[in-house]
């Protein structure tokens, strides 16, 4: 008996499904090529997140070490080698090292601050989960601590933070405030920056992600004229807030950020575009609200601050 014949004896469900097999081709299982930017803590409970959201395979993990020539060897043997229909970047140094090359395939990045700083605009094959605080939700903190404040001091390198001060200009113009900016170009420029805004009567200071302002010197020198001034001051991580900030805002979770990236690549391999596909800022934040430097400057936290709050300093 033929082949043919076989098969037209078998049950129309089994001969039906033959034929759709026949007809329809196997669908592609898209491969997943990881570069770290390091080893650490961080960018593994990212890539754990990741794992846990991304619905194709990781074929390969490759650390750089922190090494930009070692991450750019790396880069180069995916490409040739592995061939990944897309490429996970966690950390700055692996985004820097992909953005210079354009393998022509797709990049999803995780764990990077301010990745305007690294991405040129005119890069069409990267999208990714940043570090960032949404400046909306930093511009709303202040009216919720103080409805009384109208102007908010940033200083900022435009070269590193200006894209931040745009939209910050942008969300406080729905809240009627008004962002007062002193720009810098080093952080020898930075204490002067902050004399400046005081000079000019603000009503708060917001210290933003930019390298320029985050030398030591310059955050001590800010907290103490946030004291001596009675200016709430709103910084970035919890240690700001232990060392004296009123507030600080930051990521809570390298994981959570994980799983951001995989919801981005699970978009991007179904056919999204990943210049059409705005990178995201971090949804699981972190409020430290600090007591002790309330009762200093006279300050009175909300009840529905406090409570919202994660981590209270009294």
């Amino acid at each position: 008996m033929s082949d043919v014949a076989s098969f037209m004896r078998l049950p129309r469900t089994l001969f039906l499904a033959f034929l759709f097999l026949q007809i329809v081709p196997a669908v592609h299982a898209a491969d997943i090529a990881v570069i770290l930017s390091a080893n650490i803590e961080a960018y593994q409970d990212a890539l754990r997140g990741f794992k846990q959201t991304v619905n194709h395979s990781v074929v390969g993990e490759y650390d750089m070490r922190g090494d930009l020539e070692r991450g750019r060897k790396i880069a180069k043997k995916i490409n040739r080698a592995a061939k990944p229909d897309l490429i996970l970047a966690i950390g700055l140094w692996a985004l820097q090292v992909l953005a210079e090359q354009d393998l022509g395939r797709p990049v999803v990045f995780a764990m990077v601050l301010n990745p305007n700083n690294v991405l040129d605009p005119a890069t069409h094959n990267i999208t990714g989960a940043s570090m960032n605080i949404s400046v909306d939700q930093s511009i709303r903190i202040f009216k919720r601590v103080n409805p009384r404040i109208s102007r908010i001091g940033v200083i900022s390198n435009p070269n590193k933070t200006g894209f931040l001060v745009r939209q910050a200009e942008l969300a406080a113009r729905g809240e009627e405030l008004q962002i007062v900016v002193k720009e810098i170009h080093s952080s020898k420029e930075a204490i002067q920056a902050v004399n400046a805004l005081i000079e000019e009567g603000i009503d708060a200071l917001w210290i933003l992600p930019d390298e320029t302002v985050l030398d030591p010197k310059v955050i001590e020198y800010a907290l103490l004229a946030s004291y001596r001034n009675k200016i709430p001051l709103l910084g970035l991580s919890e240690r700001q807030a232990q060392m004296g900030a009123l507030l600080s805002l930051s990521f809570a979770s390298s994981e959570d950020i994980g799983r951001q990236s995989g919801e981005l690549a699970n978009v991007v391999l179904q056919g999204g575009t990943p210049n059409e596909i705005p990178y995201t800022t971090a949804r699981s934040v972190k409020l430290t609200v600090n007591l002790k430097a309330a009762n200093k400057l006279g300050v009175e936290i909300p009840e529905n601050v406090l409570v919202s709050a994660d981590t209270v300093i009294r």
